[in-house]
């Protein structure tokens, strides 16, 4: 019998990192990852020869700095290709809009549809700024008790009085924001559809949500908090693919003497009769340990791989079962040979567009029609698609003489009636490619390789129930301290010993490392190996936040 201080469940992004964590402090660690490649969905496995294929996510903003920095995984090679613009849009008519990083820059662009619009942006950027030194407390911080959130708004308040007016105004709309519909936020602070249009991506990405759903706002602040290239907000790619940022943390883990176990599946995590973890049954092995953290799905963790006879709550079980979480999106993967160019009318961009995420959203009325076809059939016959081509920026993701883009589809319901079987693939195929020859010049004829992955193959791939990216859904009810449950929201369970560290836990899905990261610490702290924090610790850095952001 094998024994280990702390076994890991998962070999994601989210696993490697508790991993790390967890052996840096001198801890004995062994992963098991079922499948036979590193990172979860945040992977590129060499599918097809010398490509890196993107088959979970393909770009990264989200993975703390702070993180990276602690871990060692730039000093290892992480490098980060940053995309700037980070988005172009096709708008109607033959315009494009593209993002920047440099709000000046996209002010510049937006001038050339509304004046008004352009000095709008720019007080967009800043609130949004204001919102991230928020959310930077709240996200690498164990989520807040009501009590401490309390407490937390007052002493906020408090500052944003010696703030000026602006800072004490922001503090006053943030709560209305997080739970209002982006649409309306939209609404109040531009005049032009277009520029609405080209912003709206970010709040809609990978939910079953439309703009104008209650909530929906709360998405476009996660997407907003990304630090990992040093310029918050901005989006890049990993060089070499994803992938790449799982096998540094993999080689991490090496050196701290962790074992990965590819290719063996967790069978049973074993409970004592007085209720604390005694290890899992892996590869129909027993491996002892007295700290087990899963990076898995919660239900697949807390329904179909804990021990039955666990002291788990019969109210527990059915609130878990009741988690909201249906896949809204599908990925398809092409090579291609030549990078077709753009039909005449947005003919002249394909630089910014290849560059950058092009985004086909013309309006904001495009996505609720779409949004409203995949509620009724499944999947929306004109969906919005994000089209990515890393090697244009990266060579090393492609053999010589080729390219590798990543097609991100919505709307592609879970619940499809055809439950994603080969017509509907099919369907959704065909869909995709119909929209891109409204922009692109033969963009599916220049396709030669295709790879479909859709909601149903995410749910069996990555044992996730509704095959939705981020695990269970990012609703206002699912997140900070109700994500996934009340009960489970301090990463902790029933279980002594047993936690849970993957993206269904705060501060939720994305490549970000930070539930891995903070559902570590939690299991040092109770180990007594970690101090923990003192109470007024989210208070001094939000205090910080505040500074750093009048003083600019």
């Amino acid at each position: 019998m094998t024994k280990y201080d702390a076994i890991v469940i998962g070999a994601g992004h989210n696993g490697l990192v508790a991993a790390c964590n967890l052996a840096m402090r001198g801890l004995r660690v062994a992963v098991f990852e079922r499948n036979r490649f590193l990172g979860g969905m945040a992977s590129s496995p060499e599918l097809w020869p010398g490509f890196a294929v993107p088959i979970g996510a393909y770009v990264i903003s989200l993975f703390r700095r702070e993180i990276a920095e602690e871990l060692g995984l730039f000093e290892r090679g992480l490098r980060i290709i940053p995309k700037d613009p980070g988005m172009t849009v096709f708008l109607e008519g033959g315009k494009v809009l593209s993002i920047w990083s440099d709000p000046s820059k996209t002010a510049k662009e937006i001038s050339r549809i509304s004046e008004r619009d352009a000095t709008q942006y720019a007080k967009w950027s800043k609130f949004w700024g204001f919102v991230g030194a928020l959310l930077d407390v709240i996200y690498m911080s164990k989520p807040l008790s009501l009590e401490d959130t309390l407490e937390l708004a007052k002493k906020a308040v408090s500052i944003a009085k010696h703030g000026g007016e602006e800072i004490s105004r922001y503090v006053n709309d943030i709560p209305w924001i997080i739970s209002a519909p982006v649409s309306k936020i939209l609404d109040e602070y531009f005049e032009s559809e277009e520029v609405k249009a080209a912003l709206v991506e970010d709040a809609l990405v990978g939910e079953m949500i439309s703009p104008s759903t209650p909530g929906s706002s709360i998405v476009m602040a996660h997407h907003y908090m990304g630090n990992i290239t040093g310029n918050r907000g901005q989006w890049g790619y990993v060089e070499g693919g994803m992938g790449s940022l799982s096998k540094i943390l993999a080689k991490r883990c090496s050196e701290l003497g962790v074992e990965i176990h590819l290719g063996v599946e967790v069978e049973r995590i074993v409970v004592s009769n007085a209720g604390w973890v005694r290890g899992v049954i892996a590869g129909g092995k027993f491996y002892e340990s007295w700290m087990v953290l899963s990076s898995a799905d919660v239900r697949t963790t807390m329904l179909k791989l804990l021990d039955p006879e666990a002291p788990i709550d019969k109210d527990l079980i059915r609130r878990i079962k009741s988690l909201r979480s249906v896949g809204a999106s599908s990925k398809i993967v092409v090579a291609m040979r030549n990078l077709p160019k753009l039909v005449d009318k947005y003919s002249g961009h394909e630089d910014l567009a290849y560059r950058s995420s092009a985004i086909t959203i013309p309006s904001i009325d495009y996505v609720e029609k779409a949004y409203s076809e995949a509620l009724m059939e499944g999947m929306s016959r004109n969906p919005w698609v994000s089209v990515n081509v890393q090697s244009y920026l990266d060579r090393t993701v492609a053999p010589e003489g080729w390219h590798i883009a990543s097609l991100f589809v919505q709307y592609t319901s879970r619940k499809s009636p055809g439950n994603w079987g080969e017509e509907d693939r099919e369907k959704l195929a065909e869909r995709v490619f119909t929209v891109l020859e409204n922009y692109y010049s033969g963009f599916r004829k220049s396709a030669e390789k295709i790879m479909i992955i859709t909601p149903r193959d995410i749910e069996e791939m990555f044992q996730t129930p509704g095959g939705n990216i981020f695990h269970i859904s990012m609703s206002p009810d699912q997140l900070w301290s109700n994500r996934p449950d009340k009960e489970l929201s301090n990463y902790r369970t029933p279980v002594k010993g047993l936690y849970l560290c993957g993206a269904d836990t705060h501060p939720g899905g994305g490549v970000s490392g930070v539930p891995g990261y903070l559902c570590s610490t939690e299991a040092l702290i109770d180990a007594g190996i970690v101090r923990k924090k003192f109470k007024y610790h989210e208070i001094l850095r939000l205090v910080k936040g505040i500074l750093s952001l009048r003083s600019s």
